[in-house]
């Protein structure tokens, strides 16, 4: 009877595992399709200066997320552009005892020439085939245009 028994829970245990296989088959595709877009860098001719306290919190991230956290107010501050060009920071650290820096910036000032993205477009043969954006030296490349 235990035999009978043992038998019938192996063959429910067997008959309750599934293998399921799944293949998949890709489609090789034989150029690479492109949709690269390129737009005019309007930079101000004015450099901008901003200064701030950093928090705790921004701190904590260490300095580059101090020097990104100054950049985006500033940006934010004088007109809301889209990236600072020729950032320069200046950055006052509290001391500690015996002349040892304590790692927290009291200050951070950043000075630089804020600048916008302006005329996107989608970028056509005569670009790509440009040998000055492809890196050549323009002798070997012909332009293609539609």
């Amino acid at each position: 009877m235990k035999k009978y028994l043992f038998m019938a829970a192996v063959a429910v245990l067997a008959t309750s595992c599934v293998t399921t296989t799944k293949t998949a088959r890709t489609e090789s595709v034989p150029y690479s399709m492109y949709n690269a877009t390129v737009a005019d860098l309007e930079v101000s001719p004015k450099r901008i200066t901003y200064t701030i306290e950093p928090s705790v919190e921004i701190q904590k991230g260490g300095i580059n997320n101090v020097k990104q956290a100054v950049i985006m107010e500033a940006l934010n501050a004088n007109g809301n552009a889209d990236m600072l060009l020729e950032p320069q920071f200046v950055i006052s650290h509290k001391k500690g005892p015996f002349g040892i820096f304590i790692n927290k910036v009291t200050s951070i000032t950043v000075t630089g020439r804020p600048a916008t993205y302006k005329n996107f477009r989608s970028m056509d043969d005569k670009v790509w085939c440009d040998p000055v954006f492809r890196g050549g030296k323009g002798t070997n490349f012909h332009i293609f245009q539609k």
